[in-house]
């Protein structure tokens, strides 16, 4: 019998003894402010430390780390004797929301513990516009402490998964209700709310209302005091009252540009001599601090604390005024931070400091991967000095590090203020106050209004480049002659670039922009992965190139939403260096969580991690789309099912006439069409899983047809089949009928009825396979669509002579879970019904085990594996195996818990968490430790499993 006895404290204790030193010290994840020592810490942790000092935090809850990655953190703790600073602490509610970079407050009051939200409903609003202390819930020490949920759990704040439930997310986490969604949707309204008002030239609105929002920051910060507004308008106290003046407006800018240097400041002639003689300012003033938020109850100005918000926030807004609001686009900080710590870990930071090196964004826009990558150099550069802070010297030095370029002059002028603002943030307000020429001059120096491909022609692209890192535009057009001339480049040398996508083009100019050794990464269109025109741009870069990750974010929604539009993306990960034989390429697959569409950051499943070997993606791309909807075993089911006869194949060799229905045109581009004028038609919404519904016929109207195809095309009998994931079908044997061009048909000769019905009968008695078959290769399925399939997708379905696919059992359990949990799963992520279930909720862990123990006596036939009952805790499963006869004793399970709860996150970053799966090996004994949730405990997941622990167990030589 194995035993786990002993008694772990309580994961409760530290709620009672939030305000004990000693008692905080023994709890894991839970470190006191005051008495923090930053040596040998890692950066991120030290910054949020000093980030809670900042906000007079007695302590924070991080999550666990392993391997020396940073820890990421879960909460600022709070300690008051009493409720007589409520108000005070409404305020502090009120900029760590617009600050946003903690989801959850812990405050304890005496006996009372408090939570608070920070990335969701602002909830210190109040009628009155005055912040008041709210908590989002409450927690009575003593009679309640045996009944509590996840908030209050140690164990699930430290291993995170007390975001594995959606429903904790959808309470604590909100991707529209924080101030940084806020904050960028009120700044829409008001620039479109200003500039209909007609009250200055929209260009001139632009500008005052970028420089309002710096000088917001400045004076919140206190860098610009009363006295300085009262010197350019006698009892000024505030920039609103100076905006309301020309003069005094246009003295006290060129002012600060005189003081600060940088370009940030000037005014044109024209722009300043409008101000001066405008008798608008005061209405334009009024307008704009009196601007009231949407459904809100505060004015803008009061809602959002400048002081707190991230200056990488502030340069997302300034976007808008790039371009126009409703096509503006921009990287979350989220995804930025990600991508940088993939890119640029600490020691490559070493090595490109070291040697003089510079980060370029090519098409950096308002700058918000160069605001991202600044302060993390400034981050590694304290790192390095002690945790000093650096001087405005020192400051302006790494400056010289960051390197921009971008063909819209407009894009250049908002990133160097991005820039200078980062600076800003860098230093204390008093040292901001003495200085005089703080901003550098970057345009023209650092950062360059160009066209990227005409900036290497010429030279200005830096021959010491370390690292590329961006978000290109995702555009099928050569707008500039020199992009132009790369293309014709590109072409001579590699043979094809798909759609001339220009996304594709920075990537492959970015690389040979590299020193050696250096690094991209870079943000591309999802169709780099998933689109058949790529595959020859794909299969060269992986030739050419060491790629070392693919991090893919087909399966979140919304990542890029605006609009209509919704840009899936993928990033891709290269080194300028040499690739070994056994070289592989990580496929990082993302799932839709709460904490991503909240822009917290990101997580990934262990089983979301693939390696694959790039000679294999040139061979079978379907790698990727196998990869999406579980991986290895799922690909070999593909690759085989592959080389089975097609239905393409088959209708081409009966003669058939075969292909999509009619496409109706626009006005003047019809052609001959007699064929289908006034005949009955069937609407695609009239074929669905019961088949064809002949009740919904309409008639085709007199209407233009740009592609009316054949007249054979729609004589009966014809099998139709929908374009959908599920394959709707249905023969026609009646009179002509027509369809448009989302219903592929197979129209044969009355004396072939018997073979169209065979292969009716076929789609019908393998419609599990088939439908698993289409998800894992159809080029628009996930990445473009929802559920929409493409013509070629249905003409590769397998239809082989022999009239079986000799399904094996483990493929069967693959296609199962395919349909019932990954395509949901894909689309959906933690909304989907594999997140939503636990997986002790129902017969699944008992469906697991039965698979495990199989897969595992298929190799050990003579040693009877045994599957032993379950334990669970907050968030948590322990399923435990034994070869043999034996079993645990679960007395004292919490000293086995607080062992392996340790084991099940690992932190890649502040934006990255891994959700580790725990495998013990302990004399006869295998344990699985994994989060709750139903998508750790699918059938098709024991597969993998069982595979992991025999190739454990042969390392071990057993």
């Amino acid at each position: 019998m194995k035993n786990v006895s002993a008694l772990a404290p309580s994961q409760h204790r530290w709620l009672y003894e939030l305000d004990n030193v000693e008692a905080n010290s023994s709890v894991d994840g839970l470190i006191q402010v005051s008495s923090y020592d930053p040596t040998n810490r890692q950066p991120e942790e030290v910054a949020a430390i000093e980030k809670a000092r900042l906000y007079g935090a007695h302590s924070v809850f991080f999550s666990e780390a392993h391997d020396g990655r940073p820890l990421t953190l879960q909460a600022f703790i709070f300690v008051s004797s009493d409720r007589s600073d409520d108000d005070q602490f409404a305020e502090l509610h009120h900029r760590l929301w617009n600050w946003g970079g903690v989801p959850l407050l812990y405050r304890k009051v005496g006996a009372e513990i408090q939570l608070f939200r920070c990335a969701h409903d602002p909830d210190f609003l109040s009628d009155k516009g005055v912040p008041v202390c709210k908590p989002f819930r409450i927690l009575q020490l003593g009679a309640q402490i045996a009944s509590m949920d996840a908030w209050w759990d140690a164990d699930q704040l430290r291993n995170g998964t007390i975001w594995d439930d959606p429903q904790t997310c959808r309470l604590a986490l909100s991707a529209t209700k924080s101030a940084h969604r806020n904050l960028i949707r009120a700044i829409e309204h008001l620039y479109s709310d200003v500039t209909s008002e007609k009250i200055l030239s929209d260009q001139l609105c632009r500008r005052l209302l970028m420089l309002s929002l710096l000088i917001a920051y400045l004076e919140e910060r206190e860098v610009l005091l009363p006295k300085f507004f009262a010197s350019f308008l006698p009892g000024a106290e505030h920039f609103f009252k100076v905006l309301r003046d020309g003069k005094a407006l246009v003295a006290m800018l060129s002012e600060l540009e005189r003081r600060f240097n940088g370009n940030i400041f000037v005014l044109s002639d024209s722009e300043s001599e409008a101000l001066q003689s405008s008798d608008d300012l005061e209405q334009f003033a009024n307008f704009v601090e009196g601007y009231e938020e949407p459904g809100g109850q505060l004015v803008f100005w009061k809602l959002y604390s400048f002081k707190d918000l991230p200056v990488e926030l502030l340069s997302q807004a300034y976007q808008l005024f790039v371009e126009e609001p409703a096509t503006a686009i921009y990287t979350p900080a989220s995804l930025v931070r990600l991508i940088l710590e993939e890119a640029l870990p600490w020691d490559r930071l070493d090595r490109l400091v070291d040697n003089g090196q510079v980060i370029l964004d090519p098409a950096c826009g308002s700058g918000v991967f160069l605001v991202e990558v600044y302060k993390r150099l400034v981050l590694h550069w304290r790192r390095r000095n002690g945790w000093r802070r650096p001087s405005d010297q020192e400051l302006k030095d790494l400056l010289s590090h960051v390197h921009g370029i971008d063909v819209e002059a407009a894009a250049v002028e908002l990133a160097t203020f991005s820039l200078c603002l980062a600076l800003c943030d860098a230093l204390e307000p008093a040292e901001i106050r003495s200085s005089f020429g703080l901003f550098p001059r970057l345009e023209g120096q650092t950062l360059h209004k160009r066209c990227f491909f005409e900036a290497r022609e010429v030279g200005l692209v830096a021959a010491n480049v370390g690292a590329v890192v961006g978000n290109p535009p995702f555009v099928s057009q050569l707008s500039t002659p020199a992009a132009q001339r790369s293309f014709a480049s590109y072409l001579q040398e590699h043979g094809h670039l798909a759609d001339k996508q220009l996304a594709y083009l920075f990537l492959h100019e970015a690389m040979t922009s590299l020193a050696e050794d250096g690094v991209t990464a870079m943000v591309q269109p999802a169709g780099f992965l998933y689109n058949l025109n790529a595959g020859q741009f794909r299969s060269n870069f992986f030739k050419e190139w060491n790629v070392r990750e693919v991090l893919d974010f087909v399966s979140i929604r919304g990542l890029f939403k605006k609009g209509d539009a919704d840009p899936k993306v993928v990033v891709v990960v290269a080194n300028n260096a040499n690739k070994t034989a056994d070289s592989k390429v990580l496929h990082a697959v993302f799932r839709r969580s709460g904490r991503a569409i909240a822009e917290q950051g990101f997580d990934i499943d262990y089983y979301d991690l693939h390696w694959v070997r790039p000679i294999h993606e040139v061979q079978n791309s379907d790698i990727w789309r196998a990869n999406l909807l579980g991986g290895g075993r799922f690909l070999d089911f593909l690759t085989r099912l592959r080389d089975y006869r097609t239905l393409r194949q088959y209708a081409t060799d009966m003669g058939w006439d075969f292909g999509e229905g009619y496409i109706a045109g626009k006005k003047g581009t019809s052609k001959t069409a007699d064929h289908l004028i006034g005949q009955p038609l069937l609407p695609t919404r009239a074929l669905s899983a019961a088949g064809i519904d002949a009740e919904r016929i309409e008639t085709v109207p007199h209407q233009s047809i740009q592609s009316p195809r054949s007249a054979s095309r729609f004589t009966p009998p014809v099998l139709l089949i929908k374009e959908h994931q599920d394959l709707h079908n249905g023969l026609w044997e009646g009179h002509y009928l027509a369809y448009k061009h989302k219903v592929v048909g197979f129209a044969a000769e009355e004396c072939e009825i018997s073979q169209l019905s065979k292969v009716q009968e076929w789609l019908t008695e393998n419609s599990l396979a088939l439908r698993a078959f289409v998800a894992g290769i159809s080029i628009q399925l996930f990445s473009q669509r929802a559920t929409a399939i493409s013509s070629s997708d249905i003409f590769a379905i397998p239809y082989p002579d022999a009239g079986s696919l000799d399904l094996s059992f483990n493929e069967t359990l693959l296609i199962e879970d395919i349909l019932g949990y990954y395509r949901d799963l894909v689309r959906f992520g933690g909304d989907s019904t594999a997140f939503q279930h636990r997986a002790d909720q129902h017969n699944s862990l008992i469906n697991y085990a039965e698979v495990f123990c199989a897969q595992l006596s298929t190799v050990y036939p003579h040693s009877q594996v045994t599957s032993l009952q379950p334990y669970s805790w907050p968030g948590v499963i322990c399923h435990p195996f034994v070869f043999g006869r034996d079993k645990v004793d679960w007395d004292g399970v919490e000293e086995l818990r607080d062992k392996l709860d340790s084991l099940l996150v690992e932190k890649r970053g502040r934006d990255l968490t891994v959700t580790r799966i725990a495998r013990i090996y302990d004399a006869n004994f295998v344990f699985l430790l994994k989060p709750d949730r139903l998508r750790f405990w699918l059938r098709s997941v024991a597969l993998r499993d069982a595979d992991d622990v025999l190739s454990d167990l042969r390392v071990r030589g057993l």
